[in-house]
């Protein structure tokens, strides 16, 4: 029998959609970012725009720009990005894309 790729991953409690293109202290980074980001507000409704920006402006300073941020509960989509520099993960119901094209 083969085994089963799994399709999901628990990573510094983030689930992490495997066959992210990320290296792993930059994914951490991405998931601490996030959560702090994320947990600094009251309401995702009306600050969640505000949140990607703060994380996109974080991650261009870091990391070096032109970061694209996606946030959302429901959300599908398709981006060309650099090498080593993609990642999608959940962070309780919130869905985090980051994703690095320049």
């Amino acid at each position: 029998m083969s085994e089963e790729m799994k399709e999901w991953s628990h990573m510094w409690g983030a689930k992490v959609k495997l066959r992210n293109d990320m290296s792993d202290d930059m994914l951490r980074d991405a998931i601490e970012t996030s959560r702090r980001v994320l947990s600094s507000i009251a309401d995702f409704d009306t600050e969640g725009l505000q949140c990607a920006e703060d994380i996109k402006n974080e991650f261009d300073a870091r990391w070096t720009p032109h970061w694209h941020v996606i946030i959302g509960r429901n959300f599908g989509s398709f981006v060309t990005h650099e090498t080593k520099k993609f990642v999608f993960f959940y962070l309780e119901d919130k869905a985090v894309m980051l994703f690095k094209a320049g």
